[in-house]
């Protein structure tokens, strides 16, 4: 179809990598280049993106948190909200204690 000649042709806008886009697609785009890059100041914006609605964006910030950082803190993408906010918190204090260390 038309739709998919454009699409694999490059046609329309190009979707750039973002953790503030409003495009789920940019966001994702952004987790996975921070962890292919192994890139440690994307850190708690990886974290930030575990508290998605998306289960795919969750999982993608795991995946990135796990090989920029080693650490997975329990979390579990598919966990139900709770369990998954219990990890959250300890993600927090993990990135606040990193932070504190590099300002000493």
């Amino acid at each position: 179809s038309a739709a998919v000649l454009a699409w694999s042709s490059g046609c329309g806008p190009a979707i750039r990598p973002d953790f503030n886009s409003p495009e789920p697609a940019a966001r994702n785009m952004a987790i996975v280049r921070a962890g292919d890059a192994r890139d440690a100041g994307a850190t708690r914006d990886l974290v930030r993106m575990l508290a998605s609605d998306d289960p795919a964006t969750r999982l993608l910030a795991i995946e990135a948190l796990d090989r920029v950082t080693g650490e997975r803190l329990g979390y579990d993408a598919s966990d139900p909200p709770e369990r998954r906010r219990e990890a959250l918190d300890r993600w927090g204090a993990w990135v606040r204690a990193r932070e504190a260390g590099a300002n000493e």
